[in-house]
C-alpha cells in the first residue's frame, strides 16, 4: 500500500501498530515479538547491571599493591622490632654504665678517706666531707640516669633512639673512647688546608704545614679552609715538632664564631688538647679515666687523624699509634654549621702537618 504504514520486520500493510516505546511500526504478529524483545534485552541488562556492582565489591580486594603493601608491612614490623630491640640494649648498657661509675666514685670516697687515715693526716672535717660525699651518692641512687627517646621524624615511621646522661658524666653528654685495629675510610675527598692564622704562627708549604714562632705558652688559633656542613670528612695531621708536655689542640669550630673573642675553650668550640684536657662548648673534663682521651701519650711524628662526621653531628680523633678513636657530639645550638678546621698550638716551634689524601 504506497504512502502507509508497514511493519518494520516484515514490510506488510494491514493492520499496523506504533510502539509507543520507541516510535517504530509493526503489525499484530510482530508487535509482540517486540515487545518480549525489549523485555529480555531489560532483563540482560539488569543482570549485567548487577554483575558489574558484584566485582566493584571484590574488586578493592584484589588489586596487586596490596600484596606489596603487606610486604612492606612486615619488613616494616621487622625494623621496628630490631630498632626497639637495640634501643633496650643502648639503654641497659647506659644504666650498667652509670651503676659501674656510681660504684667507683664511692670506692673513690672511701679510698681517699683510708689513705688519709694512713697517712695519719685525717681529721673530722675529713669524715665529715666524706660522709656529706657519700650521702650525695646515695640519693643518686634513685635516678642514677636521666634518659629519652628521641624520635627520627624525618621518617614516615619515627624510629627511635636513646639520649641521656648520667649524674657522674653530665660535662661530656656524648663523649666515647672504643678501640679498633684499623681505621675504616670516610666519605669526602676535600683536600683540607690551613688557611688563617690569629697569633704567633706562620703558614707553610702552600698551606699543609704550620709552625709556632712565638713564645712559649702564646696561644696561636689555625683555621682551615674548608666549611663543613654535611658528609663525613677526615682530615690527617702529623706532628712534626711537639715539645714535652704535648699541648696541641685539634678540634672544631663554628664558622660564625666572633674573632674578637676566639679562645678554645669557647662554647662554639669542640675537641682534644694537652694535659688529657676535653673542650666541649666552653667546658673543660680532665678525668681521663671518664672520657679515655690521654694526651700525654701523643708525641713528636706521630699520625692523627681528625673526622668531622656532619651527618651525625659529631667529630672523632683518632692517633693512629693507640688505635683509640675518641667521639665528641656536637651541639649545634652552640656550634652551628658550617665548621671549621681549628688548631691551637702554645710552644715554640711546635709544627703540625696536613698530609694529602691519600
Amino acid at each position: 500500500m504506497p504512502g502507509g504504514r508497514h511493519c518494520m520486520i516484515c514490510d506488510k500493510g494491514g493492520i499496523i501498530m506504533l510502539c509507543d516505546r520507541c516510535q517504530q511500526t509493526f503489525c499484530d504478529k510482530h508487535i509482540n515479538e517486540h515487545r518480549q524483545q525489549s523485555s529480555h534485552q531489560l532483563d540482560s541488562l539488569i543482570q549485567e547491571h548487577d554483575l558489574i556492582q558484584e566485582e566493584l565489591k571484590h574488586s578493592s580486594k584484589k588489586h596487586s599493591l596490596f600484596k606489596s603493601i603487606d610486604q612492606w608491612e612486615k619488613e616494616s614490623i621487622v625494623k621496628i622490632q630490631t630498632t626497639a630491640e637495640n634501643v633496650r640494649n643502648e639503654l641497659r648498657q647506659m644504666i650498667d654504665d652509670a651503676n659501674e661509675r656510681l660504684a667507683s666514685a664511692c670506692h673513690d670516697v672511701v679510698n681517699n678517706l683510708q689513705k688519709t687515715r694512713e697517712a695519719r693526716q685525717f681529721c673530722d672535717n675529713d669524715l665529715k666531707r666524706s660522709m656529706q660525699q657519700l650521702q650525695q651518692l646515695k640519693m643518686k641512687l634513685a635516678s642514677p640516669l636521666s634518659a629519652d627517646l628521641i624520635e627520627d621524624t624525618k621518617s614516615i615511621i619515627h624510629l627511635i633512639s636513646i639520649q641521656g646522661t648520667d649524674f657522674m658524666h653530665k660535662e661530656l653528654e656524648k663523649t666515647k673512647v672504643y678501640t679498633v685495629s684499623k681505621r675504616l675510610p670516610t666519605s669526602g675527598g676535600i683536600q683540607e688546608k690551613f688557611a688563617k692564622v690569629i697569633g704567633s704562627a706562620i703558614i707553610n708549604e702552600e698551606g699543609f704545614l704550620v709552625r709556632h714562632h712565638g713564645q712559649n705558652s702564646t696561644f696561636a688559633y689555625i683555621f682551615g679552609e674548608q666549611l663543613y656542613s654535611k658528609g663525613k670528612h677526615t682530615i690527617r695531621f702529623k706532628i712534626e715538632q711537639s715539645q714535652m708536655p704535648y699541648n696541641i689542640f685539634f678540634g672544631c669550630i663554628s664558622s660564625q664564631f666572633n674573632s674578637d673573642q676566639i679562645h678554645y675553650d669557647s662554647p662554639w668550640v669542640a675537641g682534644w688538647f694537652g694535659h688529657n684536657e676535653v673542650h666541649h662548648h666552653g667546658i673543660t673534663n680532665r678525668n681521663s679515666e671518664m672520657h679515655g682521651y690521654e694526651s700525654n701519650k701523643i708525641e713528636t711524628y706521630d699520625v692523627l687523624s681528625l673526622t668531622l662526621d656532619c651527618d651525625h653531628r659529631q667529630i672523632e680523633l683518632y692517633p693512629e699509634r693507640s688505635k683509640k678513636i675518641h667521639e665528641l657530639a656536637v651541639n649545634l645550638e652552640k656550634a652551628p654549621f658550617p665548621w671549621q678546621l681549628f688548631v691551637v698550638l702554645t710552644y715554640k716551634n711546635d709544627s703540625v702537618r696536613i698530609l694529602h689524601n691519600k
